[in-house]
């Protein structure tokens, strides 16, 4: 009886959609994660990212009205704890409210001394 070789119905059958496959290198510590991710675009086509909720929570936030519109300010939404990206205009907020509050300080000492 030979050994080896093509035969047919021999081995198991592909559990990949997407066709054949390629051995990979990839670090220990990631290889069940690449696994499931890789399982996970095979099966459904696409990754969900996970992402923090779309809803504000304008509770407590004033929101003033001008020329018949409302507008929520950034730095208000600062004070309230939340984060705002892009970066350059949080860092834009940040240095606004710095100065607002410097001003305030200024004031509050003038009228202290007063």
């Amino acid at each position: 009886m030979p050994r080896g070789g093509y035969r047919l119905g021999a081995g198991g059958k592909p559990t990949w959609k997407h066709g054949k496959t390629k051995t990979i290198r990839v670090p220990i510590t990631l290889a069940d994660e690449i696994l499931t991710i890789a399982r996970t675009l095979d099966e459904e086509g696409i990754i969900e990212h996970e992402t923090k909720s779309k809803v504000i929570d304008l509770s407590g936030i004033i929101i003033p009205e001008i020329r018949g519109r409302r507008f929520v300010f950034l730095s208000d939404l600062v004070k309230a704890g939340y984060e705002v990206q892009p970066l350059k205009w949080a860092e834009q907020v940040r240095d606004e409210l710095s100065k607002t509050t410097k001003k305030l300080l200024s004031k509050s000492k003038t009228i202290k001394n007063h």
